[in-house]
C-alpha cells in the first residue's frame, strides 16, 4: 500500500526545470541530500520511505521552501504491487516521471561468510538488488511510453572491492553494477539512460560513525583525499548524471569514494598490520 504524507505546491527553476524525480530512501542522510540538490535545480520531488515517515514529511518541507514540488509516499522496495502503486501514484500526481534514484539499501550483516544463515545472505540482496530491480521496472514502463527517463541506482565502494565481514553486502552491491549495465543496454532503445553511483565513506552529522568507529576512521585517513565524501558531494554527482549534461553517459558507475578504489592495498596492509 502507498500512504501519501505531505504535498508542496510551489515551483522553481533550474537545470531539472520541470522534470519529475522519484527517490527511494529519500527521508534521511545520502537521500535527503539527493532530493534537496534536484530540487534546488527545480525538479518537483517524491520522497519514498519504508518506515520514516516523519523523515520523509520533513524533507518534503524542506524541498518546499527551495521553492519545489514535493510528494512524501510509504512503499515497501521489495513487494512488486508497493513499487508499482508508488510509480502509479507519482504519475497520476505529476503527470509523468523523469528521475528515478535508487538509493533505498542495507541489509549488511557483520560477520564472516560461512557464518551466514541463508536469510542474512538473502537481506541484503531483497532491498539492495530486488529492490533496485522493482522500482525500475515498473518506472521504465512508463518510461518507455515517453521515450526518455533517465535510472541512477545507487551502488557502492562494496561493488568494486572485498571488505571482511561485510557478508553479503558487497556481492549484493556488485550486482547492482551487473543489473546497470543490463538495464541500459536494454533500455537506450527507448530513450532511458541507466547509470550507476558508487560512494566510498561519507559522513552524516547524525551517524558520527567516525566516533563510534576508529578503525574505520583509519582507514579513511589512508585515502588518497584523506578524508570521508559527503552526502552534498554524492548529491551533486546524482544531479549531473540525471541532467542533460550527461546525455551521452549510460551504463556507466561513478565512483566517489577519495581515490579509495586505486588504493585498497593500503587498507588492507592495515588491517595486516592490526592483526
Amino acid at each position: 500500500m502507498v500512504q501519501e504524507i505531505i504535498v508542496s505546491t510551489v515551483g522553481n527553476y533550474g537545470k531539472l526545470s520541470g522534470l519529475v524525480a522519484v527517490v527511494s530512501g529519500g527521508s534521511r542522510g545520502i537521500g535527503r541530500a539527493i532530493c534537496l540538490e534536484l530540487a534546488r535545480e527545480g525538479a518537483s520531488v517524491v520522497v519514498l520511505a519504508n518506515q520514516d515517515l516523519h523523515g520523509a514529511a520533513t524533507v518534503v518541507r524542506e524541498i518546499e521552501e527551495l521553492g519545489a514540488q514535493g510528494l512524501a509516499l510509504r512503499t515497501d522496495i521489495t513487494l512488486q504491487n508497493a513499487t508499482d502503486d508508488v510509480i502509479s501514484t507519482a504519475v497520476e500526481r505529476f503527470g509523468k516521471i523523469d528521475i528515478l534514484v535508487n538509493n533505498a539499501g542495507g541489509g549488511g550483516i557483520g560477520k564472516p561468510l560461512e557464518l551466514l544463515t541463508g536469510e542474512e545472505w538473502d537481506k541484503p540482496f531483497l532491498i539492495n538488488t530486488k529492490g533496485t530491480f522493482l522500482m525500475s521496472a515498473a518506472a521504465v514502463r512508463h518510461m518507455k511510453t515517453r521515450k526518455r527517463g533517465v535510472i541512477i541506482n545507487m551502488a557502492g565502494a562494496s561493488a568494486h572491492r572485498s571488505f571482511p565481514r561485510r557478508g553479503a553486502f558487497g556481492p549484493s552491491k556488485a550486482a547492482i553494477l551487473n543489473f546497470t549495465q543490463q538495464a541500459s543496454l536494454e533500455w537506450a532503445p527507448y530513450g532511458v539512460r541507466v547509470n550507476a553511483v558508487s560512494p566510498g565513506p561519507i559522513r552524516e552529522p547524525e551517524t558520527g560513525w567516525q566516533e563510534r568507529e576508529p578503525g574505520l576512521a583509519r582507514e579513511v585517513a589512508m585515502l588518497p583525499l584523506r578524508r570521508a565524501g559527503t552526502s552534498h558531494e554524492i548529491a551533486r554527482a546524482v544531479v549531473y548524471l540525471a541532467s542533460d549534461d550527461a546525455a551521452y553517459i549510460t551504463g556507466h558507475s561513478l565512483v566517489i569514494d577519495g581515490g579509495g578504489v586505486n588504493t585498497w592495498y593500503l587498507s588492507q596492509t592495515l588491517r595486516e598490520a592490526q592483526s
